[in-house]
């Protein structure tokens, strides 16, 4: 039998807004495209969001937006996004991220929309700050609940460390290749033997996915 579409870029015609009338819980996976060592891809943490929230949505209901990889910030000044962005490759939006964001979800509660998964896979501390804002501002108007989230909230979380990259190879370990893992890797991100990718499982992986969408699960019966 064939799986039910969550994603919504993916829907046919009214089949979307259908969807979205018989469960108006949304997921919106947010984050950055930067460096995670050598061995997992640029958008890390928007695809480890996606994969995330379409799992939940299969298992939970609801309909999942495309993943907005313009959306991760690091509260750096101008001189040091671009420092970071000619060495990680980081592509920054700190200006623009948070109203854009905002508007996308304006429009999504016109869209029918009453519970939105808000869902960083990128998660210093300026970003947590930035979907708890939003999440505020949304919630005060109300007309839709926004569920600020990141896996970090629920499992250890770290960066292309044994959290991410054994999330990612539950996910698509297609997408992982262990054997990129060098020793500037661990100079660049500063992992050590507690947090190394070389000690990530795919079975770590799918325990953590599956903690962050049992906590999720009860935060969106708790907003319906």
């Amino acid at each position: 039998m064939k799986e039910v579409e969550v994603r919504y870029e993916l829907m046919h015609g009214r089949d979307a807004m259908a969807a979205i009338a018989r469960m108006p819980v949304g997921y919106l996976p947010i984050g950055c495209l930067e460096r995670h060592g050598d061995h997992l891809p640029m958008g890390l943490d928007i695809i480890k969001a996606h994969g995330i929230c379409c799992q939940a949505a299969r298992e939970i209901g609801g309909v999942v937006f495309p993943p907005h990889f313009y959306s991760g910030i690091h509260g750096m000044n101008a001189q040091e996004i671009a420092h970071y962005t000619g060495e990680w490759g980081n592509i920054y939006t700190d200006a623009s991220s948070e109203r854009h964001l905002l508007d996308i979800i304006a429009q999504l509660g016109i869209a029918g929309i009453k519970v939105l998964v808000l869902y960083s896979g990128h998660y210093p501390q300026c970003q947590l700050d930035m979907i708890e804002r939003i999440a505020e501002e949304t919630n005060r108007q109300g007309h839709m609940r926004v569920i600020p989230i990141s896996d970090c909230y629920v499992v250890s979380g770290d960066h292309a460390g044994v959290s991410e990259t054994s999330i990612m190879l539950y996910l698509d370990s297609a997408e992982v290749d262990m054997a990129r893992i060098g020793p500037e890797n661990y100079q660049d991100h500063h992992w050590r033997e507690t947090n190394s990718p070389e000690q990530a499982t795919r079975e770590r992986g799918e325990a953590e996915v599956t903690r962050v969408i049992e906590a999720l699960r009860a935060k969106i019966h708790a907003a319906l």
